[in-house]
């Protein structure tokens, strides 16, 4: 750094974790202390913020706005300047010590490579928290392509459950940096669910505890590659030290080479496992669950699988990531046995909404990826599974997931921008397989809905597990799972009224989410 009179720092896009690294600037009790690397240390005297984004709304230059006139308020000394709407950074807009970049901005951007081309550094928020935590802060810190929320979830839980002071923060909800910044102590550990746009940008970032917990073709749009983006996933444990903990599962496809990403550093490496394996190791074996972390002593019973409270082989593995992880840090066997008896899933993922007349209601709308469907499936049994799969693609194939699912459900509904697609995929693979199992190709997600609740008898399930993301019809993949709740509901409050096949209905209350998104419908038509 050149001083603090001509400290400069740039944030790049202005969405939630450029807010909130604009909010820390702003702060004056900054945690005492650096964890990483201390370049944060002139933020108190900062002479100079920039903010770009490449968008440039009402609402985007509201928040500006607001932050520009607490700036005048709470620190006159520091020259504010944005520019919004930006295919690229002027060149006006200077040289700058650090950029903080937001994950919205892929590397490809436009605006991405200009502004690397002003920053002597470019940094994700999170690496902007790790710097700005106090040294003695400890850390989990989880990644995956799937499950990474419900083990950042319950990694919070088992630890509170066990008397400790913990914060479950990062891509699932609140920024690090806010919780840093904010009144009041700091929780004992912070568990932090970290995307592959976030670790992308790490250059110190090296929590005491880290999973992998596996990876699967997502964000290629993102990283324009596979490889690249297992690359950024990996980086969890890149800077990680001796004593640290970095654990993957074994049946991973990268675990191969995630293993020799862990190698190259002094950490202790441990596998998670659905079958009993060598120390250190967290496993099951004959239906219980196990520890054994420590190669010197005995392996550590939790409970039983079928104790667990979450459904899927997947889950069971997520529990296992998470009991390891708060072993670390001291959790006994049996006060993690009773925190996995006593935790609740998260919204939206594998989440029984209702049974009618036999048929249950499961929300998987988290599952915008392929692989995250294959994982669903292992909840049930084979031919009780209506599958509710479509949205918006991602650039992936379905051809592995159709191989899965065909032999093994009722029935599948195709819906959204991406049902065509689908549709083709399965009619495909289902010929290379010779099976019969019926696929439906639907308008939306309430078409669909519909035809499987029509169909579906006792006994049966219906699933929404999309294997897309939500924004062809949605604004989220919490609203798609909304508008799936919506849909069963008033299929429950009419199928008593209605014989099916049922006459059209009215479908959401007013000012329901759906009834604003691009493609909706004012009525439901049901299937017959």
């Amino acid at each position: 750094m050149s001083g603090p009179a001509s400290s400069r720092l740039l944030i790049a896009g202005f969405g939630r974790s450029g807010q909130a690294v604009a909010r820390a600037v702003l702060t004056t009790d900054l945690p005492g202390g650096a964890s990483g690397s201390g370049s944060l240390g002139f933020l108190p005297s900062l002479g100079q913020l920039t903010i770009t984004d490449g968008a440039d709304t009402a609402a985007l230059r509201a928040r500006l706005d607001e932050f520009i006139q607490s700036a005048a308020r709470l620190k006159p000394e520091l020259e504010v300047q944005a520019f919004l709407g930006a295919e690229a950074l002027p060149e006006e807009a200077g040289h700058f010590e650090l950029g903080v970049i937001s994950p919205g901005l892929a590397p490809h951007d436009p605006l991405t490579v200009s502004v690397q081309r002003h920053c002597d550094e470019l940094i994700s928020e999170l690496e902007f928290a790790w710097r700005l935590a106090p040294a003695g802060q400890k850390w989990i810190a989880i990644t995956g392509s799937n499950g990474k929320t419900t083990t950042t979830m319950l990694c919070a839980h088992l630890l509170r459950e066990a008397g400790r002071s913990a914060a479950s923060v990062g891509n699932i909800g609140e920024p690090v940096t806010d919780l840093l910044c904010a009144e009041g102590a700091l929780p004992e550990i912070l568990v932090v669910e970290a995307s592959s746009f976030q670790l992308e940008y790490t250059t110190s970032f090296a929590p005491q505890a880290t999973a992998l917990l596996n990876v699967a073709p997502d964000h290629l749009d993102w990283h324009g590659s596979l490889e690249n983006y297992a690359a950024a996933k990996q980086k969890i444990f890149a800077h990680q030290c001796a004593g640290d903990l970095a654990l993957l599962w074994d049946a991973d496809p990268f675990a191969e080479r995630t293993g020799a990403v862990i190698a190259q550093t002094p950490v202790t490496r441990a596998t998670v496992s659905l079958s009993e394996y060598a120390a250190p190791a967290a496993y099951v074996h004959a239906g219980m669950l196990w520890l054994h972390l420590d190669p010197a002593c005995a392996p550590q019973a939790l409970c039983r699988a079928d104790e667990l409270p979450l459904s899927g082989q997947h889950n069971v593995v997520n529990a296992l990531f998470a009991a390891a992880l708060v072993a670390h840090f001291g959790v006994a066997p049996e006060q993690i046995a009773a925190g996995l008896k006593t935790f609740a899933a998260p919204a939206h993922r594998l989440e029984l909404i209702i049974e009618v007349e036999g048929v249950r209601y499961f929300d998987d709308s988290k599952a915008t990826n392929p692989d995250s469907v294959r994982a669903a499936l292992t909840a049930f049994g084979p031919g009780e599974v209506h599958l509710l799969v479509g949205g918006q693609g991602k650039g992936t194939s379905y051809d592995e997931l159709a191989r899965v699912a065909l032999p093994y459900v009722r029935k599948v509904y195709t819906f959204g921008a991406e049902g065509p697609a689908l549709e083709e995929d399965f009619l495909r693979i289902q010929a290379q397989l010779g099976t019969t199992t019926p696929i439906a190709g639907c308008t939306d997600l309430e078409e669909a809905v519909c035809c499987a609740a029509t169909i579906a008898r006792p006994g049966e399930v219906v699933l929404l597990s999309p294997a897309c993301a939500s924004f062809d019809e949605f604004y989220s993949y919490a609203q798609r799972g909304d508008a799936f709740r919506a849909h069963v509901s008033i299929w429950a409050q009419t199928v008593d009224e209605y014989p099916a096949p049922c006459p059209t209905r009215p479908l959401s209350p007013p000012g329901h989410a759906k009834d604003r998104a691009p493609n909706a419908r004012r009525r439901l038509r049901w299937w017959r």
